[in-house]
């Protein structure tokens, strides 16, 4: 249907086809004798059995394809068939792992499907009602048990959507059923859904005309839509897939090329601007980093099952995230909650990677057998290739990503390996959160410390903004003031920038600092200094220093993954309170003048969905140099004390007192281990012989320094 109402007859694809091809010769035939209907049958007999070009590996083998579906990924079957079964009845609820904006409230349509319905405020719905993930759903059902309720289903609904959403005549975002990222993502699912439904006599040869009419009318509306903004946004990468997919999945249509090479010049465009350095898309989300990075994916594999190589430049920042995305995975294999994230597991995406790069480090990350979409992609053939391919340990334990500021620290590969992620890194537009100096830790397969998530994205849902805002991250603030202001769900006005991180790791430790800018416009600027410490394999301590002329309240916030948490009174230690499981401890160094509480709040692991959990916040109020200082220790299953910890006195060498506003020492203690630590921090650079300390009668100079006693035996350590 065109814009205007007027409906475009199926022998309208005629006019859009390389007719000169001579596959197509049959139809061209039938045309010159004016036997349009023919003409009709013969192009859907042409499409519906040709071997190439084809979206997914063809399986020979469809029954063993079946069986290891049923028996490996048989969790990921059920909701798969659940959907389909629920989309046959018009009832949608976006449920799968990698649905951007996921629903928990099924939606059910009693007469015809309304494709423009926002329930409860939210639009996001309506977009995620237009991208047609479930269809996808529905031709796999139909491959499995040839129903053809399913296909009858699929073939119903998008004939019911092409005649009622016209494309516009100009590419516009005011729409609920055609913004570009839309438009994008249906080619893609479409040429998906149709792979699995193609064998079905309910795909007549007019409703398969219609279908490559109105994806010509998609690739088209792709093309002229490209604008700067696209090149440095997520949806330059997701409409541009759609448009390079439908080229190579239909090369008959006269066009094909146009858009073949369109989408192989935007796909190494938007590789270039929106990647960097280090492989993390810019934008500062890992939710968003993987739907890039699955896009990018599935057109280098349609490339290559269609005869073609893209760039190699693409290819290679391509395996350049997906090696990110292997180490900003907690040892649970999830991704940080970071910006507008989700807690998704990333196995599937580093299985497609290596599976793809045949890279053994990626397949380590990846799931043991190939799981259910990746089955799907590659077939057979790819499941039992996989199962050959050896997985091998990643070279690296930490990893820093200076570029785009991530930083991560992990004692090793085990699932109940310690594993600390710290964010000192650019906003990265309207999905990123004032995290700066952000921290999640985890341990033992725990998450103890952890974003909030995101909630969803309406403005109507006060709590959108409030998960943005800096308070609501591991990090710290100043007056209760957050250090970039937060306007509504996309936008912001004063934005900190991060300023001067360094790392340092070796077997023994690792360090990372990062500041920002975001208290310097205050009538009394602020400049403070975050500084984490992992003594491995046993702890981190958590260094936040400020400098300022007059008095401020300075807190450090931390928010727990879901479950019970306490603080003491005096010594205001918190502690998770996970009874037969791990615990996270977090015991100040000085309670001197600190001020500590527990606030109840609410986690968000998947869009739309809240859980409760609890929030601790540490203060102290002062000015000039101020300091807090907390040792976190994650405690082990069945250990039932804290190490202990306490402050040391610290001296010149020449003899004299050494004030805390300059340098700090701490004792821990391991009763149990017969083990010592003490480590000094020096607010200021070291920078003459008088700031050569001497603690506990050993002289030392750095600006953090570890010292150990074990074993009889004293070990220094200059950290930094």
């Amino acid at each position: 249907m065109n814009a205007d109402g007027r409906t475009t007859s199926p022998y309208a694809v005629f006019t859009l086809l390389d007719l000169e091809l001579p596959a197509l010769a049959p139809v061209k035939g039938a045309l010159s004798q004016a036997r349009q209907d023919d003409a009709l049958t013969e192009l859907h007999r042409y499409l519906t059995s040709r071997s190439t070009p084809g979206w997914r590996a063809e399986d020979s083998r469809k029954q063993q394809h079946i069986d290891y579906i049923q028996q490996y990924c048989a969790d990921e079957l059920e909701v798969v068939m659940k959907t389909a079964d629920e989309v046959m009845e018009q009832t949608f609820l976006f449920r799968f792992p990698w649905d951007m904006e996921r629903s928990r409230i099924p939606v059910t349509f009693v007469e015809e499907i309304d494709w423009r319905y926002i329930p409860d405020k939210d639009v996001e719905w309506a977009y995620m009602l237009n991208r047609h993930r479930y269809w996808v759903a529905l031709g796999q059902a139909y491959a499995i048990t040839g129903n053809e309720e399913y296909a009858r289903t699929f073939c119903c609904q998008l004939e019911d959507w092409m005649d009622r959403n016209p494309v516009p005549d100009m590419p516009t975002n005011d729409t609920l059923t055609w913004r570009t990222i839309e438009a994008g993502l249906r080619c893609a699912n479409w040429i998906k859904a149709l792979s699995y439904i193609q064998d079905s006599p309910l795909l007549t040869p007019t409703l398969l005309a219609k279908v490559m009419i109105s994806l010509h009318e998609h690739s088209e509306y792709l093309a002229l839509s490209f604008t700067g903004w696209k090149n440095i946004s997520n949806w330059g990468v997701l409409e541009t897939c759609g448009l390079f997919q439908t080229a190579l999945y239909f090369p008959e249509f006269t066009r094909a090329k146009i858009w073949r090479r369109l989408g192989e010049e935007r796909l190494g465009e938007t590789a270039r601007i929106q990647v960097m350095a280090d492989g993390i898309q810019w934008e500062q989300s890992p939710t968003y980093h993987h739907e890039v990075l699955v896009c990018f994916l599935d057109c280098i594999r349609l490339a290559r099952m269609n005869g073609l190589e893209l760039q190699d430049e693409l290819q290679q920042k391509v395996h350049q995230m997906a090696v990110a995305s292997l180490y900003w995975a907690k040892p649970n294999h999830r991704q940080p909650m970071l910006g507008d994230s989700d807690d998704s597991d990333v196995r599937s995406i580093l299985t497609y990677a290596g599976w793809l790069f045949q890279d053994s480090v990626l397949r380590f990350g990846g799931y043991d057998h190939m799981d259910y979409d990746n089955a799907w992609l590659f077939g057979t053939s790819g499941v039992e290739g996989y199962e050959q391919l050896i997985a091998e340990e990643p070279p690296y334990l930490s990893r820093s990503f200076t570029h785009s500021g991530h930083y991560v620290m992990r004692m090793g590969w085990d699932e109940q390996d310690l594993y600390l992620y710290f964010h000192c890194g650019p906003l990265g537009g309207g999905h990123g959160h004032a995290d700066l100096l952000h921290f999640d830790l985890h341990a033992f397969g725990r998450d103890m410390l952890t974003d909030l998530g995101r909630y969803n994205y309406s403005d109507h849902t006060p709590l959108r903004k409030a998960l943005k805002e800096s308070a609501a991250h591991n990090t710290t603030t100043v007056d209760g003031i957050g250090f970039t202001e937060i306007t509504d769900t996309w936008s912001f006005s004063q934005i900190a920038k991060p300023v001067g991180s360094k790392w340092i790791s070796n077997p023994d430790f690792d360090y990372v600092e990062g500041s920002h800018d975001g208290y310097r416009h205050l009538d009394d600027p602020v400049h403070l200094l975050r500084r984490i410490i992992f003594i491995k394999p046993y702890y981190w301590l958590l260094v936040d220093s400020f400098s300022c002329r007059q008095e401020h309240t300075f807190s450090q916030h931390f928010h727990f993954a879901p479950g019970a948490v306490q603080m003491e009174d005096e010594t205001f230690i918190c502690r998770t309170n996970n009874e037969q499981e791990a615990n996270l401890c977090i015991i100040p160094v000085n309670v001197k003048g600190l001020q500590g509480k527990i606030d109840d709040g609410v986690i968000s692991r998947e869009y739309n969905l809240l859980e409760p959990n609890q929030h601790a916040v540490y203060s102290r109020t002062g000015k000039g140099k101020v300091s807090m200082i907390q040792m976190l220790y994650p405690q082990p299953s069945g250990e039932p004390f804290c190490p202990l910890v306490e402050q040391v006195p610290i001296y010149r060498h020449t003899g004299e007192p050494v004030d805390a506003v300059q340098a700090e020492a701490c004792r821990i203690s391991f009763p149990e281990r017969n083990e010592e630590h003490i480590i000094v921090i020096s607010h200021e650079v070291p920078s003459s012989h008088l700031d050569s300390y001497v603690v506990e009668g050993i002289q030392i100079f750095g600006e953090v320094v570890l010292i150990v006693f074990a074993n009889g035996q004293k070990k220094v350590t200059v950290i930094r």
